[in-house]
């Protein structure tokens, strides 16, 4: 009998009567898309040790994830890479080697707000998945391997990094052998969860000044405030700080300056002192493939930035898009706008498919099941959604779309709900379809308010700044009027 329990190392009897897996010494073998419970494997309470290296030609990083329920990275120190070798508490650490990483984990010692912990490798510069020799992959306990995974070249294309595993809370702590790759480097994947990249220098501490305020950031001279058009250019451009953000959104800002002083003036409310929470909703219908991949998207995303930073108090933009279904993306930030299609959207895998207005809708206004992290349909959760909507700010949408959708009665429904709630939807038609139905809303009757909009601008890549940003807001400073 001693003889016995030896051999069965050292999981105690308890254990042993209630997981019969217990006592098996051999080493699972994850198979891609495979999900197992790893208390049959590991003691969950104590440390164990995740190693990870691949056999190529390029320099490899390795990376973990802490991800919180909605399957964000919520928390930047929970991103354990090269630059951030441990957690706060150290429930997290990273030993780096050349094209190697070992992490220590301890998942009784994660706080709640930690729900999954993803495990990636990314390539540093050139170089794709598809070229590797080999990926390895080892889980061990006690300096005994209880789980391996291998993967090698013939598993990717041109992939520039690889979501290896997850371990995730479902009642209990599993794994999920997820083992695709990952269009995009770390950075993409960062974009992904929603994180705010980190920097290898923090910067330099602002001084100390003994007056209450601190005094308005230097401007260029062309936009000395002179008059209101330069003194609400020079508020927005305050909340810049990165150099290369201010060059690039310069232009953008001087001429979204503009039209609001002249639509404020239209409209005898003051938009410049406005606020409101600025959501884009972005078409991911498969007749939008194009204007995807030809740059028409991520022109526009860059010229609506100065947007969130003009009305939305955080300078942000929540971001949904919808075909058939709705996903909601990564709020886009002054520091992911730049490659927000290929690294946030593109390395979503969320797939384009039909046109209704409606779910997407209805997850802003009311709120709704998202379905939250993951890859491929590998790791997703559904995520009851909180409604973006409230009675403390305005919720301005801007709805982009190219065709009209097959569940008119349904966004019927919606829009006669928003009519009586703190919210304005700008619809705005691209390509050359008619758009019936969106022209038929603003006579829609039994509305409380007329809460919609409607422009069709047919060609977006055309469109100068000051058409774009007249037909975003010039009705939406209508409502806002009304409002008062």
């Amino acid at each position: 009998m001693e003889q016995i329990q030896k051999a069965l190392y050292w999981y105690p009897k308890t254990d042993i009567m209630k997981q019969k897996v217990l006592p098996r010494r051999q080493t699972m073998n994850l198979q891609r898309g495979m999900r197992e419970k790893i208390a049959g494997y590991i003691h969950t309470d104590s440390e164990f040790t995740i190693e990870m290296s691949i056999t190529g030609s390029a320099v490899y990083d390795f990376c973990c994830f802490g991800i919180d329920k909605l399957g964000m990275l919520s928390d930047d120190r929970y991103m354990i890479f090269y630059n951030q070798t441990a957690s706060p508490a150290n429930e997290i650490r990273l030993m780096p080697a050349d094209n190697a990483a070992k992490f220590m984990v301890n998942l009784s010692k994660l706080p709640p707000g930690i729900d999954k912990l993803v495990f990636t490798a990314s390539i540093d510069g050139d170089g794709t998945m598809g070229e590797i020799s080999r990926h390895c992959l080892n889980l061990s306990q006690n300096n005994v391997t209880q789980m391996t995974m291998e993967l090698s070249g013939t598993d990717f294309r041109q992939e520039k990094a690889i979501i290896a595993v997850e371990i995730y809370r479902k009642d209990e702590w599993r794994i999920s052998a997820v083992a695709n790759g990952f269009n995009g480097g770390l950075s993409a994947l960062l974009a992904a969860y929603g994180g705010t990249e980190l920097l290898s220098e923090p910067p330099a501490p602002e001084p100390f000044m003994p007056e209450p305020s601190m005094p308005e950031p230097p401007v260029p001279e062309h936009l000395a405030p002179e008059n209101a058009e330069a003194q609400l250019a020079q508020k927005i451009m305050g909340k810049i700080t990165l150099s290369k953000d201010k060059a690039n959104l310069e232009k953008h800002v001087v001429n979204l300056s503009k039209c609001v002083v002249s639509l404020s003036k239209e409209s005898g409310v003051n938009l410049g002192s406005a606020r409101a929470k600025v959501v884009v909703v972005l078409d991911y219908s498969g007749s939008m493939n194009m204007l995807y991949a030809n740059g028409t998207v991520q022109h526009t995303i860059n010229r609506l930035v100065p947007l969130g930073l003009t009305f939305d108090d955080n300078g942000s933009i929540d971001v949904y898009l919808f075909q058939s279904d709705y996903r909601k993306m990564a709020d886009l930030t002054l520091s992911n706008y730049e490659n927000y299609v290929k690294g946030v959207i593109s390395a979503s895998g969320y797939s384009m498919g039909g046109t209704n207005y409606a779910p997407v809708l209805n997850a802003i206004i009311e709120g709704g099941v998202n379905y939250q992290g993951g890859f491929l349909g590998f790791g997703r959760k559904a995520v009851r959604a909180e409604a973006i909507v409230d009675d403390k700010e305005p919720a301005f949408i801007l709805f982009i779309t190219d065709g009209e959708n097959a569940d008119k009665g349904e966004t019927d429904r919606i829009i006669l709900k928003s009519s009586g709630m703190n919210v304005f939807i700008q619809f705005i038609g691209i390509g050359n379809y008619q758009f019936w139905y969106l022209q038929q809303l603003d006579d829609m009757c039994g509305r409380k308010r007329d809460n919609t909009g409607f422009s069709n601008m047919k060609d977006l890549e055309r469109a100068d700044d000051n058409e774009l940003y007249t037909n975003v807001l010039r009705q939406f400073s209508r409502w806002l009027k009304g409002q008062q």
